[in-house]
């Protein structure tokens, strides 16, 4: 199938989502998606199967959702929630790491611990647009839901560099926590520095067309566009995270756009409409393409002697339970520096609803599944990524 067919197919496959969503409003829209992918790659007569190049993922998924996190995220609100925010997206991120990598090895030996690592790297960040769309149906204080999209912006960030870190040492055979802790604080900061400055540099030249008299809302929405793209690859190609870069330059996009004069509301109106179906279509493509992948690694797993299929549901099981085990643990234990930016009574029914809502609510979403696809095939002497199919597997489960 030629490549404008499989496009065209894939945007058809999105849309005919929304429309199935309409009528079934029960069904979460991700699970729509994920059959139809499903149906397609088992269906004789399409039978998909798209090869996935795993830094591809990154820039075209992960830069985009993140920048526009970044974008719409309140910040004085944020900044009040600080201390909370912290201790979620990179407190209690670190410990999934260490404690659920650890369980997940145990659980499963096959998967070596960077390898394990990995996943619950992956498995660690919460996504701001399914806490949304949980926020709808749930009435959600609002301290709390300020708190989980904060969590969500910066535990992104946070998961993934973690993620790549494990992947590394998985592919190199070689991990040192001081030299990991080191790099890890200098390709942060420089992430978020570069991610600042390349902003400025293109509200900049935004400036400088308007000063020459190009207003016109073509040529600043291509820019708007390029923007997450161009600010990721230059970050990666200097050494740093273009993860962080990324949600650096949506807050500065951010408080450049709240700084606009009247005569731009057109182009703020074009440009919040071109966002949510750029947005709609990222979000969709993922969970499709999540759906064409699991009918052949779900074919390669339940065939696989060494495993049967009652034990990876059963993987799948204790890992959700041991990630919502953990955040709950997290959560209580530090609860007394929560409780008074969030103004929860003191009473402890109150205490352990809103811990309990803080805990259903850390659900996951397309960065986990598009960081998933970019686990590699091979590392470094050749031999294949030790159970790459099992680890997407159970991202996806």
């Amino acid at each position: 199938m030629s490549t404008i067919y499989l496009v065209l197919l894939l945007f058809f496959i999105i849309g005919l989502s929304n429309i199935i969503q309409r009528f079934l409003p029960f069904i979460p829209l991700p699970l729509i998606q994920i059959a139809l992918g499903m149906l397609c790659s088992i269906s004789p007569t399409a039978g998909l199967h798209i090869p996935l190049e795993p830094e591809l993922f990154f820039v075209l998924f992960i830069a985009p959702l993140l920048f526009n996190d970044g974008k719409v995220t309140p910040r004085d609100e944020l900044w009040k929630l600080r201390l909370p925010i912290l201790l979620l997206a990179l407190g209690l991120v670190f410990a999934t790491v260490v404690v659920i990598g650890l369980f997940i090895h145990w659980l499963i030996p096959s998967i070596p611990l960077p390898a394990a690592f990995a996943l619950a790297a992956i498995l660690s960040p919460t996504d701001v647009v399914a806490v949304s769309s949980i926020a709808k149906r749930v009435h959600m204080p609002k301290g709390l839901m300020r708190l989980l999209e904060g969590e969500g912006l910066m535990n992104d960030a946070s998961g993934l560099v973690a993620f790549k870190f494990a992947v590394a040492a998985t592919v190199t055979g070689v991990f040192s926590i001081s030299e990991a802790s080191v790099s890890f604080l200098l390709i942060a900061l420089g992430g978020l520095g570069l991610g600042v400055l390349f902003s400025f540099m293109l509200i900049g030249l935004k400036m400088a067309l308007r000063r020459f008299g190009m207003e016109d809302i073509t040529t600043h929405m291509i820019i708007q566009i390029i923007t997450p793209f161009v600010i990721y690859i230059g970050a990666e190609e200097f050494g740093v995270s273009g993860i962080l870069a990324v949600v650096a330059a949506g807050i500065v996009h951010a408080i450049e756009k709240e700084k606009v004069e009247s005569r731009t509301l057109e182009l703020q109106r074009v440009s919040d409409t071109t966002w949510s179906v750029i947005l709609f279509i990222l979000n969709g493509l993922v969970f499709v393409l999540l759906g064409l992948q699991i009918p052949d690694t779900t074919r390669l797993i339940f065939e696989d002697p060494q495993i049967t299929n009652m034990e990876v549901i059963g993987y799948i099981l204790a890992i959700t339970a041991s990630l919502l085990l953990l955040r709950y643990i997290w959560l209580a234990l530090f609860w007394k520096k929560i409780k008074p930016l969030l103004f929860f009574q003191a009473e402890p029914e109150e205490k352990h609803r809103a811990i309990a809502l803080l805990t259903f609510s850390g659900v996951r979403g397309a960065v986990t599944l598009a960081g998933a696809f970019t686990i590699p095939y091979i590392v470094a002497d050749g031999s294949p990524f030790p159970e790459r199919d099992l680890l997407l597997f159970l991202a996806a489960g």
